[in-house]
């Protein structure tokens, strides 16, 4: 497959253009510009233009996608003549799901995201259960934010609420069509609220029939929005755990007994049931889960 990507220096694309390269496919890119510490990753495998800019000649009818990152201007040369020669393109997000409408996609939505989707991938690494993932937030202790091979089953996505590109419109979290979800939190006191309500009620509405909703039911807007779809799919709630804390650790209550933790954080207690619950769904019973979990600590962001 010959894939060009117009606006490589967005990190994301940079990350998927290059799990792209390693599984084999051409890839291609160009930018207006690029941080110098993409350009070091880029450059050297030859996935950057010999200078920066637009330039329709590297746009060509042997392409078989053209990726779109979000930043992109419907007036973009590159973008134009891509439109002239009939290729198809897509959002990142909308690649994202082509390459994984095959496997079971597991989309994480909400507050908490970002934390929940580590702990989660940590305790399937720790039970050597390989899964594909697409973050959002660059972390420390991963080289990429994006994963993608033929053989895995599942597909772990963060469900980001930004437009997906100048021709996708919709939330790029309302194109991953999950088959399991998660819903940590959204209340929100900007007059925006309504709105990023009216977004999640999509989101929920778009799950697989017959797939499942993990939520949060403390957060009332999560509670309603979840309540009120009529999508047959089925409905695990999650609340704040149990816990105690002696001499400054944390003893997390567990039927197992109490598990003393690496995490103390109120909202991280919370959002580790939350991962438990989809660790659950992927096939990883709950002892095992508190099992992995007692030695997680929360990665740092990267800038």
């Amino acid at each position: 497959m010959q894939v060009h990507f117009i606006g490589i220096g967005e990190a994301i694309l940079s990350d998927l253009a290059l799990t792209l390269r390693n599984k084999g496919h051409i890839v291609t890119g160009s930018d207006s510009g690029a941080e110098e510490s993409l350009k070091n990753r880029l450059e050297p495998l030859g996935l950057l233009p010999e200078t920066m800019g637009w330039n329709p000649e590297t746009v060509h009818d042997q392409l078989d996608a053209v990726i779109l990152g979000a930043n992109i201007p419907l007036d973009n040369p590159e973008l134009c003549k891509a439109q002239e020669l009939g290729l198809q393109i897509f959002s990142y997000p909308a690649f994202v799901f082509e390459q994984s409408k095959y496997k079971t996609r597991v989309v994480v939505a909400g507050y908490g995201k970002a934390d929940i989707i580590p702990m989660i991938l940590h305790v399937l690494h720790y039970h050597n259960v390989e899964v594909d993932y697409m973050m959002e937030t660059p972390l420390e202790g991963f080289e990429r934010r994006v994963h993608l091979t033929e053989e895995n089953d599942f597909v772990i996505l963060e469900g980001d609420e930004h437009f997906s590109s100048v021709l996708d419109p919709r939330p790029k979290f309302h194109v991953y069509q999950p088959n399991i979800a998660l819903l940590g939190g959204i209340a929100d006191e900007t007059p925006t609220l309504e709105n990023r309500v009216g977004q999640f009620q999509i989101f929920v509405d778009g799950i697989i029939k017959g797939g499942s909703i993990t939520y949060n039911e403390e957060d009332p807007e999560v509670k309603k929005v979840v309540e009120a779809t009529e999508n047959p799919i089925r409905k695990f709630a999650y609340q704040s755990p149990d816990y105690q804390i002696e001499n400054g650790m944390v003893l997390l209550d567990t039927p197992e007994g109490e598990m003393p933790l690496e995490i103390s954080e109120n909202r991280a207690l919370d959002n580790l049931i939350g991962a438990k619950w989809i660790c659950q769904q992927m096939g990883v019973d709950e002892d095992d889960f508190y099992e992995a979990v007692a030695s997680f600590t929360m990665p740092a962001q990267l800038p």
